[in-house]
């Protein structure tokens, strides 16, 4: 029986790694598509920028040009903010607690303090809370 539980909490513990793997794979990949979609927009403002910088300059441009960039610029920012959108949706979704109900990356049976960092031996924090730091010997304060 014994061996039955350890397994089925294995188990737990296995499918709740994998489901936080994948959100994080998932995440990545739409950081990467948020990263080329940005790329895009900056070069068409830089082209867009160009355009306008001759025309300035008194070189004859095509009126289509400037609109075409304004248009690809107005969908990129679309795009833009959808992937921003999926990426907090994503980030709401992932799991942040393991079946123990530990924090996530908290091993368990380790005790934690409010701020969720490990506690030093015995369960005490390693700075506690309110108290200024000491001073090294001979230094001033």
């Amino acid at each position: 029986m014994a061996k039955s539980t350890l397994f089925d909490r294995l188990s737990q513990e296995l499918e709740v790694f994998g489901k936080k793997a994948q959100a994080a794979l998932d995440e990545g990949k739409l950081q990467i598509e948020l990263m080329r979609v940005r790329r895009k927009r900056d070069h068409a403002a830089r082209d867009l920028g160009l355009l306008i910088y001759k025309r300035e300059r008194g070189s004859e441009i095509e009126a289509r040009r400037t609109d075409a960039l304004l248009l690809k610029l107005d969908g990129l920012e679309a795009e833009l903010a959808r992937l921003a959108s999926q990426v907090d949706e994503a980030r709401r979704q992932r799991p942040t607690r393991s079946a123990g109900g530990q924090p996530s990356g908290q091993p368990a049976g380790e005790p934690t303090q409010a701020s969720g960092a490990p506690a030093g031996p015995g369960g005490e924090s390693p700075q506690p809370s309110g108290e200024p730091t000491q001073p090294a010997a001979g230094a001033s304060a």
